[in-house]
């Protein structure tokens, strides 16, 4: 018999692979193998033939004794990995799902790069996101189908408002293996940041499915189901996550904040407790207590903040939340000075994260301005209106909410959700949606104006078809997204039969009360005394505008007369949506619905009037912005 050349036969094993000759690979490694048993070089080689003919059993088998020769070749052990996850594929499709998660777990414990995995994903925890994605990138220049890397990269891209780029990595991903429940978490994610709740919560029901065992599935299956406002779903989701893992507190604050929206008062302070038991500096927990607004604290709590403070590991979301509680906290105990030095920090330190440019507002508003015209705006309806004429409307009619946040919207739209035939929603991101992605292709608001009447009607029965999970069979629904303000013009052209509701109040009530909110997103311009009267300003400029060029189609809704005399105003607001007055729209705090906003719990309580003055105590705080505001203050509620 001819000797075998050992080192020909495993350059042969491996140019066999490299050209997709699997069987001619297995000869040649098995060739080796003969006379030397124990070669791990020809045993990975065989392990990775069988793999590509698809015998996964027997390639683990090579793979996992090449690997202990071979501990430390990366190669080897992420060949192994890949061999398990398919192995677990093909049991999924045979029906084994228990033996297929068995062997997922099999294939996270060999994969060599994990732990580059775990700390990526440590750093974006931390809010180091170029961090996380320089260590996600690495993991993929060794091993270009990582699954979790790829899923990581569509994460950032997801938090970097880039969803075509989170797409591509996740069809890469899911073209790799359907049968990941990472992939189809962030799946969800990506439907969530589209507003495509159907898709999310299949996608969530997907990662559930594979992996009932993972209490991340049940969490991001009940963060799906609260965003859809199925909220006693989202909290028996939540729920069976803390029964497999009782410490996780952000989980207990998810269950808190489902609780509020459904009006389970003592439930949601249960959770919230629940929450800072399990972690004391998550400062998010102790400000959800104080944003249910009829909260009190304890001295011991408030000592426990005051202790959380001094951590040196909070992060600065974690330390801000704890100054807008703390302020909170002291405002209650009537210790004026000491509550606004704790709000003006928890600003600043948000201030620090998330800055907000007033000249890019104010070129914004000028840009819309000149954009929606009252020709310009005339033309286009006039094509929508001919068509609503001729009996091919779309239907329902949305009323949009607008104006700035703490005005009294919610109050506004719990009044109309309580008409029998209104449904209510939340602030539905849709239309913002529309306006990133103008904003990525021609430009906005240009693109808008050129938009012909054919695109218009597609936009509007776009956005009737994305928001139909949110808003049931009711002729009348309510979307109460306050930023909207800005794209009135938008609305109007491509859902010619909306109806818009603007809310206003005291700009120094309003300003007080946005500055006191420690919000979660999207609203920058609240951390700063200066540009909350900008931006305050601004929306007067474009609600004048608006006014002005679409006579008849806004209403306005001033807070402060509300309280005063609710019924002339509920009139007056029900007659402008062409709906007949209700008695239950008086009774609005016995509405049994989901509100997830910050006044979810004010809104069902009767109206009261302690709020219209409350601003009277900052006042003193309050003066750098009363000059600021200047004229707005004797012109807010003219028009």
């Amino acid at each position: 018999m001819r000797p075998v050349d050992v080192t020909a036969e495993l350059h042969r094993a491996a140019e066999s692979l490299r050209a997709g000759q699997a069987a001619r690979a297995k000869r040649a490694a098995q060739g080796v193998l003969a006379v030397e048993p124990s070669n791990a070089k020809a045993r990975h080689l065989l392990g990775a033939a069988y793999a590509r003919e698809g015998d996964l059993p027997s390639a683990i088998e090579h793979l996992q004794t090449a690997a202990r020769a071979m501990p430390r070749q990366h190669a080897v052990t992420a060949d192994l990995a890949a061999a398990w996850q398919r192995h677990a594929d093909g049991l999924f499709v045979e029906g084994r799902d228990d033996d297929a998660r068995a062997a997922q777990r099999e294939a996270i414990s060999c994969d060599p790069f994990f732990p580059n995995i775990r700390a990526a994903i440590q750093a974006g925890a931390e809010g180091r996101l170029r961090d996380a994605e320089t260590g996600y990138r690495d993991v993929l220049k060794a091993d270009p189908n990582h699954i979790h890397a790829l899923v990581g990269l569509a994460n950032i891209a997801i938090d970097r408002n880039a969803p075509d780029d989170a797409e591509r990595l996740l069809g890469r991903a899911t073209s790799v293996s359907a049968n990941v429940s990472h992939v189809h978490r962030a799946l969800a994610r990506l439907a969530m940041s589209r507003s495509r709740f159907p898709e999310a919560e299949a996608a969530a029901q997907r990662a559930v499915e594979l992996n009932p065992e993972l209490a991340e599935s049940w969490t991001t299956l009940g963060t799906v189901l609260a965003w859809g406002l199925k909220q006693a779903e989202a909290a028996a989701a939540f729920e069976r996550a803390l029964a497999i893992n009782p410490k996780q507190p952000r989980v207990h604050l998810s269950l808190g904040h489902v609780h509020k929206a459904l009006g389970n008062s003592d439930a949601s302070i249960r959770a919230y407790r629940n929450a800072v038991g399990a972690d004391a500096g998550l400062g998010e927990a102790w400000w959800s207590l104080a944003d249910l607004k009829t909260y009190r604290f304890t001295d011991a709590e408030r000592s426990a903040m005051q202790a959380a403070q001094e951590r040196k590991d909070l992060f600065g979301r974690d330390r801000a939340a704890l100054h807008f509680a703390l302020g909170k906290a002291f405002e209650d105990g009537g210790e004026v000075d000491q509550a606004f030095e704790h709000y003006r920090r928890g600003n600043d330190l948000r201030a620090s994260h998330e800055s907000f440019n007033v000249e890019r507002f104010e070129a914004q508003c000028r840009r819309l301005c000149l954009a929606f015209t009252a020709t310009e705006l005339a033309e286009k309806q006039g094509t929508q209106e001919t068509r609503r004429r001729t009996g091919v409307a779309p239907s329902p009619t949305p009323i949009f909410v607008i104006g700035l946040p703490r005005s009294g919207s919610t109050l506004v739209d719990q009044i109309l959700s309580s008409h029998s035939r209104v449904q209510g929603t939340m602030e539905l991101p849709h239309v913002l949606g529309y306006v990133r992605e103008l904003e990525r292709g021609a430009g906005y608001p240009d693109a808008a104006v050129q938009m012909t009447p054919e695109d218009l009607r597609a936009l509007g029965d776009r956005y009737l078809a994305e928001t139909a999970s949110h808003r049931g069979d009711a002729p009348y629904f309510v979307d109460k997204m306050p930023n909207n303000f800005l794209h009135v013009g938008l609305i109007a052209c491509m859902l010619p039969q909306a109806r818009f509701v603007d809310t206003r109040r005291h700009p120094l009530g309003c300003a007080l009360s946005i500055y006191k909110q420690n919000f979660a997103r999207g609203q920058s311009f609240s951390y700063r005394l200066d540009t909350l009267a900008a931006y305050y300003k601004g929306y007067l400029e474009m609600m004048r505008h608006w006014q002005d060029v679409l006579p008849g189609r806004i209403h306005r809704v001033i807070y402060e007369r509300m309280v005063d005399d609710t019924e002339a105003e509920t009139r007056r607001l029900l007659d402008h949506c062409d709906l007949p007055f209700e008695e239950s729209c008086l009774r609005f705090f016995e509405t049994d619905r989901v509100v997830r906003t910050a006044s979810a719990e004010q809104v069902r309580q009767p109206i009261y009037t302690d709020a219209k003055e409350h601003w009277q105590a900052f006042r003193p705080q309050l003066a750098p912005l009363e000059s600021a505001l200047g004229n707005a203050l004797e012109t807010w509620d003219t028009f």
